[in-house]
């Protein structure tokens, strides 16, 4: 996707390469919970309607090939700053109703094909750290955030996150998994949980980042 921001992931032009980049105007004036987020591309045109058709069409064979195309954003989420430094690989989790509804959590989907390939190419990671899909749950169903700005994301996801074990949580250092990143607000929510209960630090990482 080019140069990003390295708090939100927002795309950026005229800066140069460095990590961590300076947060954008955008990021500049809010503080998020997560200590840096990566996306694998902009979102719109081809890969907006595979998303799209993947979550709400029951498709859970484009998530697992849409996370085969994630793997290197993984990689470099996983080995930013000298890493890998990360203990365990998270999912955003979906509420127990809309798992029913769906079938499957495309996240998941997206981080166990994007783990599962990170050896393909060299220079990958080779031993990834572990997916705890069960560590983080979501305790509030919220509604359908598509058209929602970042207030009303933010007022709908309040207490929507929870930690099933703390005891696994403290002093270790998490990579959330997400398809699309959009205001950050479900991330954030996601990395405040983890850190109320005594991460040492969250990454995110999404496939496509809305801009």
């Amino acid at each position: 996707m080019g140069l990003a921001c390295g708090g939100c992931a927002m795309p950026q032009l005229g800066r140069q390469e460095s990590f961590p980049r300076p947060p954008c105007p955008g990021c500049a004036r809010r503080k998020f919970a997560f200590a840096h987020a990566f996306s694998g591309f902009e979102y719109g045109a081809a890969l907006a309607t595979a998303i799209v058709r993947m979550k709400h069409g029951g498709r859970p064979d484009l998530a697992r090939r849409l996370g085969r195309i994630m793997q290197d954003v993984v990689s470099r989420a996983l080995t930013a700053k000298g890493g890998p430094f990360i203990d365990a690989v998270l999912p955003v989790p979906l509420h127990p109703r809309r798992l029913r509804k769906r079938g499957f959590n495309q996240a998941l989907e997206l981080a166990r094909a994007a783990l599962g390939h990170l050896g393909d190419r060299r220079g990958a990671v080779t031993h990834p750290p572990a997916l705890e899909r069960r560590l983080l749950l979501r305790v509030k169903e919220t509604r359908e955030l598509g058209r929602s700005g970042p207030d009303a994301r933010r007022a709908e996801l309040d207490g929507a996150f929870a930690v099933a074990d703390p005891a696994r949580v403290i002093g270790r250092r998490f990579l959330i998994v997400d398809d699309v990143m959009t205001t950050g607000a479900t991330l954030n929510a996601c990395a405040a949980a983890l850190l109320r209960e005594g991460a040492k630090e969250v990454r995110v990482v999404a496939l496509a980042r809305a801009v």
